[in-house]
């Protein structure tokens, strides 16, 4: 083990000593349940605080190296030598603790709605209306239509008419959550034989996850306003693309948006070369300066979109629905497989949705987070502006996040490690590429601190990067 601590302002004591025991750990081949050194001994060894130690030895758990037993120590966990372990552990980190802030940690990887919106006195009320009906209850209680509750539907199909889609309930499936659609597609079209998926670079880490698994992954950079389209139509007629997945409107994790050009160019290349798009539109409502951009599926004549929208942003994680709209010959299709991966959804939470729609509370509430949100997103964005060694890739116009890319004598990984130890969640750009390790982005959220928060991490991002080695002596080009 190394023991040697640079003591200097540009050296960050915790960093050191965390990067120095995880070296210890996955170079020395620890077994499985071996107890690992205690807090006192690395205290004397180094000569560092023992809260020091303690907090770098939280992390370690934290990421998945090692586990705590009261009373006895830290001991070595299975698999922390996994490549998935490591590459997954900041977006596993991000879900660990879910919304429940731990102690006092600034959090700008969260990409869900700030739970202080969430429309719970509107969830309490309707659900005690559902629950007065006792009858009605025992209904929403049992297995539900495969397809989701009818009237639920029916109220979908005037949902999305602003959207520029005119849709029947008959053709419209809901499902419980984004993951669980995107299952449902890539094991209903993506096998049999294996189909050819193309993803944007870098785009949403679980569509790369669950698409993988069944299908074979193509990539194409995305640019400020789309894919460059004489690229992907070189991608088209050099191999068989079956299937894209697109985020078009404030992407995550880049914020960008498609220009209408592109989107209604991809719906013809569809056709032309034969492939169906997968629009994932979770962030279509929340923008800050306009109307809401229409998507590719409102322009679908002919049957090539299979259109996503989740409500878990839209309204609260908890109520864990989505709706798929697919062409109409893949209905039954995905009806049936449906059935095997998720058998009923919860009926009361599709009750509570048809309501809070058709009442008009999530139209209001949807005014408000894009009121917060877009305040929120004007500070971060000017406040980020000021900082040395970064820069900000793309502005949007709406959305959650910020995609940022650090000077590149600037290591990412690095960063996002010592952000963590200062107490600052944010996610490194690697977990959202699936063939290259891009280790010089990050992607910061604004949808969870308060504005004092903000500036906080903030000013902690500019004392990280002004005190990395080598940064005194370079500027950014």
């Amino acid at each position: 083990m190394k023991t040697k601590i640079i003591r200097d302002a540009k050296h960050n004591i915790s960093m050191q000593l965390y990067e120095i025991l995880k070296e210890d750990i996955l170079q020395n081949n620890w077994k499985e349940n071996t107890k690992f050194y205690s807090i006192r001994q690395i205290s004397i060894k180094f000569q560092v605080n023992l809260n020091t130690v303690l907090k770098v030895f939280q992390t370690l758990e934290e990421e998945g190296y090692l586990y705590s037993i009261k009373g006895k120590g830290c001991f070595i966990k299975k698999g922390y030598n996994l490549d998935v372990n490591e590459r997954m552990t900041p977006i596993l980190n991000t879900f660990r603790f879910g919304q429940n802030t731990k102690g006092q940690e600034i959090n700008f990887s969260n990409g869900a709605p700030p739970k202080e919106y969430f429309p719970v006195e509107a969830y309490q009320n309707i659900l005690s209306e559902i629950l007065s009906d006792v009858e009605g209850s025992k209904n929403l209680l049992g297995y539900q239509n495969i397809q989701g509750l009818e009237s639920l539907r029916q109220e979908l199909t005037q949902f999305v008419k602003p959207y520029g889609i005119t849709v029947s309930k008959d053709n419209i499936i809901v499902c419980s959550g984004t993951q669980n659609v995107l299952q449902l597609i890539s094991t209903t079209l993506g096998t049999i034989p294996r189909k050819t998926v193309l993803l944007s670079n870098p785009t949403y880490q679980n569509a790369v996850h669950i698409l993988e698994s069944s299908c074979n992954i193509e990539n194409i950079d995305l640019q400020s306003d789309g894919w460059d389209m004489k690229k992907l139509e070189e991608i088209l007629q050099s191999k068989k693309i079956h299937l894209v997945y697109v985020m078009t409107n404030f992407q995550n994790p880049t914020g960008v948006s498609w220009s209408l050009e592109k989107k209604k160019q991809l719906l013809e290349f569809s056709k032309k070369y034969d492939f169906y798009i997968i629009e994932d539109d979770c962030f279509a409502d929340f923008y800050y300066e306009r109307k809401m951009a229409k998507p590719i599926k409102a322009f679908d004549k002919e049957g090539r979109v299979l259109y996503l929208k989740t409500f878990s942003k839209l309204v609260m994680p908890g109520i864990g629905l989505a709706m798929l709209i697919p062409p109409k010959n893949f209905v039954e299709k995905f009806t049936i497989n449906k059935y095997f991966i998720d058998t009923t959804t919860s009926g009361i939470h599709q009750k509570f949705l048809e309501l809070f729609i058709k009442r008009g509370l999530l139209e209001k509430h949807l005014e408000q987070l894009r009121e917060i949100l877009g305040q929120r997103m004007k500070y971060m964005v000017e406040t980020l502006q000021k900082i040395p060694h970064l820069r900000i890739l793309h502005i949007p116009k709406g959305g959650f996040f910020l995609w940022i890319e650090l000077a590149n004598y600037i290591d990412g990984e690095k960063f996002y490690y010592k952000c963590r130890l200062r107490g600052l969640s944010i996610l490194p750009g690697f977990i959202f590429y699936s063939n290259t390790k891009n280790s010089c982005k990050i992607r910061i959220s604004i949808v969870s601190s308060s504005f004092d928060e903000m500036q906080i991490g903030c000013q902690i991002i500019q004392d990280i990067l002004e005190h990395c080695e080598g940064v005194s002596e370079m500027k950014l080009p």
